[in-house]
């Protein structure tokens, strides 16, 4: 029991003041949830696209373990979930499988 309270601390102590866990990210007190890139190998990125879809153009990389705010989420014609973000100064979408919690 001890060892179960001193974790749950733990992990409170690590979560931003104003988030609340929801679902794979975390919302802020704004109303954003926020995530991290997480691809399947270390040092990669992520393609911050121009719309929901692989067949969008790629406007920048975003690198594996970067947080970002998510906006909305939508599924693209490739049957993914997407989620329209911002990274580098720009706004795009990027593939929900590649957002995990933080």
């Amino acid at each position: 029991m001890k060892i179960l309270t001193a974790t749950a601390l733990l992990l409170a102590t690590t979560l931003p003041a104003a988030a609340e866990r929801v679902g794979p990210a975390y919302r802020s007190a704004q109303g954003n949830s926020y995530g991290n890139v997480c691809t399947s190998e270390r040092g990669s990125s992520l393609s911050l696209r121009t719309g929901p879809g692989k067949n969008y153009r790629a406007l920048t990389q975003i690198r594996d373990g970067n947080s970002v705010v998510l906006f909305n989420s939508t599924y693209g014609r490739d049957g993914f979930k997407w989620w329209q973000t911002a990274a580098n100064g720009r706004q795009g979408w990027v593939r929900a499988d590649y957002v995990c919690g933080v």
